[in-house]
């Protein structure tokens, strides 16, 4: 077993070694020294509500520039800086006037401290401010205020306005917001000066019992403004909520991004969350050449049910959405999500469904979440079942909750030109009854009488999500033996 040497002994040890072998060693030395203090304060996290901890913070940044200069993430938690503020002048005099005197606060905010009394120490986040202005390297920044309460409004936009600042976001290449929708159109959207940025991800909530219809047409007009903004370096867009709002005016008002390969859309999909699918219709039209990656999981919200009368039917919507000859030619890989935030509705949802008919070649197909009912399974693989005359992806990965005969049977039947597998699974074997040994034997006897000839997989990798999977080498060697193009072994990892 290796043992530290002590310090003493190594000092000796460099009497034997010669010059040039030393010199290497200490520039090996302070190669690593770098790395390690550049991987120390890469990522600044502002996310404690003690207001020694914030100061402690501040002060580092103050006091030692190279410090500032390694930073290259930000993420901010605002309610936590709220906390530590309050905290700071509950320590000193009641009711004293604390005027803001950092020059990018909003001229609002500053016109208030000069004449009332605040709750939070203003001089504190000044200096919070004066040292975020410090940090010229920021690549990445990140906002983090959810569930953000409406008395939190008053001092938490404008601190993250005044952040944003023209030294702040000018390398920026990420921007990851989790907000209000309210908050983030108040907060995020009027920045400018991101003239390098190239991801960004939007994750937000309604969060106000007040916030209607004609709210939320305001926050997503700003918001597609906001984005359009980047439209010219923007490679990656994520847009994920579950609020109940008309999505249509998002999608109609949004550009073309010459540069946009990565989209992700986990928000509702259907005809009472985007009425007009015109705008979603010609947004995925305008990218059929440029999106290589997409990540569609529509949620639920609330039921259809209560669609109004003159609302068009399900099906006619769908069909505006994905028809029209879309067809995402350079589209390589494609992940599929189950409806897991919105609580209610099916696992599969419609929309989902449908987007498989859009897809013409894929080199990897990924389902989201736990497939629990092969009935679920048939309706996200449909699409792509030569019995239906689509197009098998070259790799699939899933998960799925049992792991039975069944299972194996509808793949290799459905996706026979499939050539690698990735399949997680918790259990195995599909009857209710027996013990856990005794259905993992069952299966492993029934698949000794099947073999997938026409199955053209060479690759598969199978895990068990279980750590105590006492059976898991003698079914996945049952699986293998099945499969032609894996009888020798060489394409399983197990």
């Amino acid at each position: 077993m290796a043992v530290d040497l002590p310090t003493e002994l190594w000092l000796r040890i460099t009497h034997f070694v010669s010059d040039n072998d030393l010199f290497r060693l200490i520039g090996v030395n302070r190669l690593f020294f770098d790395l390690v203090t550049d991987r120390r304060y890469r990522q600044l996290i502002i996310d404690d509500d003690r207001p020694a901890a914030l100061v402690n913070k501040i002060t580092r940044i103050e006091n030692d520039p190279m410090v500032a200069a390694r930073v290259k993430s930000l993420c901010i938690h605002p309610k936590a800086v709220r906390s530590a503020c309050i905290r700071s002048a509950k320590g000193g005099e009641k009711n004293v006037i604390r005027p803001a005197k950092h020059p990018n606060w909003p001229d609002v905010f500053q016109r208030r401290s000069q004449t009332h009394s605040i709750e939070e120490d203003v001089w504190l986040a000044d200096r919070l401010l004066s040292a975020l202005s410090k940090l010229t390297s920021i690549e990445e920044y990140i906002v983090d205020w959810k569930r953000g309460l409406e008395g939190e409004r008053h001092f938490c936009v404008p601190l993250l306005t005044a952040v944003c600042g023209p030294t702040l976001v000018r390398d920026l290449t990420s921007i990851t917001l989790h907000m209000t929708i309210g908050q983030m159109s108040d907060s995020i959207f009027d920045v400018t000066g991101l003239d390098k940025l190239q991801e960004l991800s939007l994750n937000f909530t309604c969060g106000d019992l007040h916030f209607g219809p004609w709210e939320a047409r305001y926050a997503l007009e700003k918001m597609s403004a906001f984005i359009n903004h980047v439209a010219l370096t923007l490679q990656s867009l994520s847009i994920s909520s579950i609020g109940h709002m008309d999505f249509s005016i998002l999608y109609t008002n949004l550009t073309y991004f010459p540069r946009l390969h990565h989209l992700a859309l986990l928000v509702p999909c259907d005809p009472k969350h985007v009425v007009d699918p015109t705008g979603f219709h010609q947004f995925l039209k305008a990218h059929f050449k440029t999106l290589q990656h997409v990540h569609f999981s529509p949620q639920y919200c609330c039921p259809q049910s209560a669609l109004p009368p003159d609302t068009m039917t399900t099906n006619e919507w769908m069909d505006q959405c994905f028809g029209g000859g879309i067809q995402l030619h350079n589209l390589q890989h494609l992940d599929l999500g189950l409806n897991i935030l919105g609580s209610g509705g099916k696992r599969v949802m419609l929309a989902t469904q449908r987007f498989g008919d859009i897809v013409s070649s894929l080199a990897t197909l990924t389902i989201i979440g736990c497939v629990i009912a092969l009935d679920d399974l048939a309706l996200l693989l449909g699409p792509f079942s030569n019995s239906k005359g689509g197009s098998a992806p070259r790799k699939l990965v899933l998960e799925v909750h049992v792991l039975s005969a069944n299972v194996l049977d509808f793949l290799a039947d459905k996706l026979p030109c499939l050539e690698r597998l990735d399949l997680t699974y918790r259990w195995i074997g599909d009857s209710k009854t027996g013990s856990t040994s005794e259905l993992e034997t069952a299966f492993v006897e029934d698949m000794k009488g099947r073999t997938y000839f026409h199955w053209k997989l060479w690759e598969i990798v199978l895990r068990c999500s279980r750590q105590n999977d006492d059976a898991r080498w003698p079914c996945q060697q049952a699986i293998i033996r099945c499969i032609p193009g894996l009888s020798s072994g060489k394409g399983a990892r197990l």
